[in-house]
């Protein structure tokens, strides 16, 4: 009497249950495993395989196989999706010794790819579509494989056939999109985008694609649309945050893209993330936030990453005045294609603790990288130049902005304000300038002497005037486009103190991408200043009603050849008008 190799149960399953599953409805299984199936009502896969195997030993039949096969191959998917390929390979050889026909050349093919043999990989999934022409998803890898290899046009031309095989066929539609974008087809992708979500309104990735082109064609209001109705669906991926996040700051709209880049932190803490995080609170101001944040992405950094992120550590060691920070991240950057920046931002460092000496002797031995050689002069004669920045003050704000500043070193809104008002001072900025900072972003540049003056207050104090230039900018504005206008004014004063007077053309050259990251529709005044500038008499006539025409005033003071002195008596039918003259014309004198 022969040994019993094998004790098989049969467990009865519903027809639906065995259908959805791809099981039959007698599912053998081992007696071991029977019990412990019946009372944990589930059925692992390791369990389904053991008991398939046994039965197909024992009755190689064609009914039990290709259910066996089906299994070992998902068990073969498993062990690829977890990066064993040496286990993947032997369940695929498993599945083939009871049944090879196109799907070993498929699985062949995905096996192949992984392990980085992307020929053999071709000819095996091109095999697979030989044998079996109506599998879309043999095309629809093949296609992957080419797009990867960057061969365009069989990618496209696999993602293609793909959809003739199977007309609903989603991800195709997805991977002809990713195509075209590659190429920058923008409108050829936006179609089979569009395709996509009339087969299924709720697919996302198909959402996160229209946004990223949206972008890329600076249709920024359109991208918002649709990334925000994104965030609707369920399961929202990390990138379609990430990417709401990009635009509202293109919109100016700070705040919201804040919290958007938070919800993609929750999802994924990658260091690319949290970098752009901290570049939004550096624009809202949370200097000591943002440099907290952007160590964390250091911490985690990939090799690409590190120097970026080091240079945005130096910049905001430098803006908090942070010494033992700003030298561990100069000492870091000591590289001869990041030099530049590091020593720019180290001569900031220095100067801003008043270490004249230490500033010019950097300042000498690096001409030729910081191009500040009339601030030799300056720094020799220092107390003249304060002087004369302070000289260039209102007194009445100047005054209350000083006497304002807490313990802390902060700016109280509401002491600015009532103290602004005692001494005369008019007008809604007061009562901005008591409000809380969450609220609605202001869309006039009321109250611009205040920053003017306050930027002035700063001397030469680099790190200062970042500092101010954010608290007061916050304080009356709020977020916006008011944000980007101060960070243009705070760059002009910077280049008329420590630079050297740049001209018009250059001057925006070196600053239009920072304007742009901030808010793009105040960037694109910037592109048109040939076209915008106005004459005095005009300028005396002029309002300004947003902050559109505060950049257009910006631009017209540039062009100005004349000093304060002339203008001093002069009747504006807006004050605002008058306050960026008189800033931009004693700057330019200076």
């Amino acid at each position: 009497m022969s040994e019993l190799k094998y004790a098989l149960v049969y467990l009865e399953l519903k027809p639906d249950y065995a259908k959805i599953n791809n099981l039959p409805v007698k599912l053998p299984l081992l007696v071991q495993d029977y019990k412990k199936a019946v009372e944990e009502n589930k059925i692992p896969l390791e369990t389904i395989l053991r008991g398939l195997e046994a039965q197909y030993e024992v009755q190689p039949d064609e009914y039990y196989a290709s259910y066996l096969v089906f299994y070992l191959y998902e068990k073969f998917k498993k062990l690829l999706e977890e990066e064993d390929l040496k286990g993947a390979e032997i369940y695929l050889q498993k599945a083939a010794s009871v049944i090879k026909d196109y799907r070993f050349h498929f699985y062949y093919g995905l096996l192949l790819k992984k392990s980085g043999q992307e020929e053999l990989a071709e000819m095996e999934l091109k095999q697979c579509t030989k044998e079996n022409p109506t599998f879309a998803y043999g095309f629809y890898e093949l296609g992957n494989l080419m797009f990867e290899r960057k061969v365009y046009d069989e990618a496209l031309d696999n993602f293609m056939k793909a959809i003739e095989v199977k007309k609903d066929f989603i991800l195709s539609y997805l991977k002809i999109a990713d195509v075209y974008m590659e190429n920058g087809r923008y409108e050829e992708a936006l179609d089979f985008l569009n395709q996509a979500l009339k087969i299924d309104k709720n697919f996302a990735p198909a959402y996160l694609r229209l946004g990223v082109i949206y972008n890329q064609l600076q249709r920024y209001k359109d991208a918002f649309l649709i990334l925000n109705r994104a965030t609707e669906l369920e399961n929202v991926d990390f990138e379609i945050y990430y990417n709401l996040s990009f635009t509202l700051q293109k919109l100016g709209r700070h705040r919201e893209a804040k919290l958007a880049i938070e919800k993609a932190l929750e999802k994924n803490k990658e260091d690319f993330i949290l970098h752009e995080y901290s570049l939004i609170l550096k624009n809202l101001g949370f200097f000591q936030e943002a440099i907290d944040v952007e160590e964390q992405a250091f911490e985690i950094a990939n090799d690409d990453n590190k120097d970026l992120i080091l240079i945005t550590l130096l910049k905001l060691s430098t803006i908090i005045e942070d010494i033992e920070r700003v030298e561990k991240y100069y000492d870091l950057l000591q590289k001869e294609e990041l030099e530049n920046s590091a020593i720019l931002f180290y001569f900031f460092s220095t100067l801003s603790q008043n270490n004249i000496k230490d500033a010019k002797y950097i300042l000498e031995q690096n001409k030729e990288t910081l191009y500040f050689e009339s601030l030799i002069e300056k720094l020799n004669n220092l107390d003249v130049y304060i002087d004369k920045l302070e000289n260039m003050t209102n007194k009445r704000i100047s005054d209350s902005i000083l006497n304002s500043i807490t313990e802390i070193g902060t700016i109280d809104g509401k002491e600015l304000s009532e103290r602004l008002k005692a001494k005369g001072y008019n007008g809604i900025a007061l009562a901005w300038l008591k409000e809380d900072n969450l609220q609605e972003a202001k869309s006039k540049p009321e109250g611009v002497g205040i920053l003017t003056n306050a930027l002035l207050l700063s001397g030469f104090n680099y790190a200062l005037s970042e500092r101010v230039n954010s608290m007061v900018s916050n304080l009356l504005w709020k977020d916006g486009e008011g944000l980007a206008f101060s960070k243009l004014l705070q760059k002009f004063y910077i280049d008329r103190v420590f630079g050297e007077k740049s001209p018009l053309e250059i001057f925006l050259e070196q600053n239009l991408e920072e304007v742009k990251d901030m808010n793009y529709k105040l960037s694109k005044v910037l592109v048109d200043y040939d076209i915008i500038t106005m004459d005095y008499d005009t300028l005396m006539e002029t309002k300004m009603n947003n902050f559109e025409d505060a950049v257009k005033v910006f631009i017209s003071a540039l062009r100005l050849d004349f000093k304060t002195k002339y203008i001093e008596n002069d009747e504006f039918k807006d004050k605002n008008v008058k306050d960026v003259l008189e800033f931009v014309l004693n700057l330019n004198d200076f």
